[in-house]
């Protein structure tokens, strides 16, 4: 699978979300920080999948994004898929208070955070210089 070119718009504003992200964990709204780290991997991963195929799958699941792109020939390795698993949940649980099955703190939302980093990263180093 050759090199592409991810859409401008779409990264302003997943890098808006991790921007975002950071200076809420500073803030301490953890719950915050683990949904924009959620949404920046989404966009980021939805983005890439836009500049290959023209189109981008309708879920949130991190995980998901990442086996279609492994279908259509961009692999992935373990830790990919680990980072993926932690921050998936996040989407829907970060949103609903007294519905959380998790608490939110100061040390899950870091890992949200290195997490959604680890999976911008590996989609950038994947763009044409």
């Amino acid at each position: 699978m050759g090199r592409y070119r991810l859409d401008p718009e779409w990264c302003e504003k997943a890098d808006v979300f991790l921007e975002d992200a950071a200076r809420h964990l500073s803030e301490g709204h953890y719950w915050l920080v683990c949904f924009e780290a959620h949404q920046a991997a989404e966009i980021y991963l939805k983005s890439l999948i836009l500049s290959l195929t023209g189109s981008f799958p309708y879920t949130h699941d991190l995980s998901e994004l990442l086996e279609i792109l492994a279908r259509i020939g961009i692999s992935t390795d373990e830790s990919l898929m680990a980072v993926a698993d932690l921050l998936t949940p996040h989407y829907t649980l970060s949103r609903y208070p007294g519905r959380r099955a998790i608490r939110y703190n100061r040390e899950r939302a870091n890992r949200c955070l290195e997490s959604s980093r680890k999976i911008v990263e590996w989609v950038k180093r994947l763009e044409d210089p």
